[in-house]
């Protein structure tokens, strides 16, 4: 447990990441699938597909896409607003409640609920997620999406290999857990949709719920540490 937990940065803990990773990976997909091919974290997938609904005339789609860009760059100035101005070293604590509050409401709506005003709330709540919690063990990751982590962990990988540097075997582990963690999540949550429908979600935002809690908990056993 000591290896998942750090308990001198819990925001760092690598089982906090890679709760948060497989949840991000699960709500992608689920959105990619559910919504036209629109995905609420990958923006970079979102622009391509903005850029062939401008083509193909596509107002919808353009719409959808343009959207969740948006709602996910104001879910990231969001939490540097509330990192500045909540005095508090709760303030994670609260930047995982609006994908929570988001998930719980989108797994009670109809299979039919607008896409243009579902998508933007999810990446509005993913951006805060992936701002909020940024590091594993010291490390930069992104806990929704998962371009960079394969990067960084075939250039770690290939470090170790060919250039026997030993501190990267680590680097390299971590960074590959968070991909598989985060194509485990995304291929559960596929399999799952067609079954539970807009309740599937409700799967990532428990586990999101379980990781803002777990952590709520060691940041204030850590604090009362402290005052000891």
């Amino acid at each position: 447990m000591d290896k998942l937990i750090n308990y001198q940065k819990p925001a760092e803990a690598r089982l906090f990441a890679l709760l948060l990773t497989f949840s991000g990976g699960f709500i992608d997909a689920f959105t990619y699938i559910k919504c036209g091919r629109t995905m609420a974290a990958a923006q970079t997938g979102n622009i391509i597909f903005l850029s062939a609904a401008l083509a193909n005339h596509n107002f919808l789609g353009v719409v959808d896409r343009l959207g969740s860009l948006i709602a996910f760059i104001i879910g990231l100035a969001m939490v540097s607003i509330l990192h500045a101005h909540l005095k508090t070293d709760y303030w994670r604590v609260v930047c995982l409640l609006p994908i929570l509050i988001v998930g719980a409401i989108i797994g009670l709506l109809p299979d039919d609920f607008p896409d243009y005003i579902m998508v933007p709330a999810v990446s509005f709540g993913l951006a805060m997620q992936s701002a909020a919690f940024s590091k594993i063990e010291g490390l930069g990751y992104n806990s929704v999406f998962t371009s960079g982590s394969v990067k960084k962990a075939a250039v770690a990988w290939s470090e170790y290999y060919f250039h026997h540097d030993r501190t990267q075997r680590t680097v390299a582990l971590n960074y590959f857990t968070i991909v598989v963690c985060f194509t485990i999540g995304a291929i559960i949550s596929a399999q799952l949709l067609p079954f539970f429908r807009m309740k599937t979600i409700w799967i990532a935002t428990f586990l999101i719920l379980v990781t803002d809690s777990s952590y709520y908990l060691q940041l204030f056993k850590s604090k009362q540490r402290r005052i000891k």
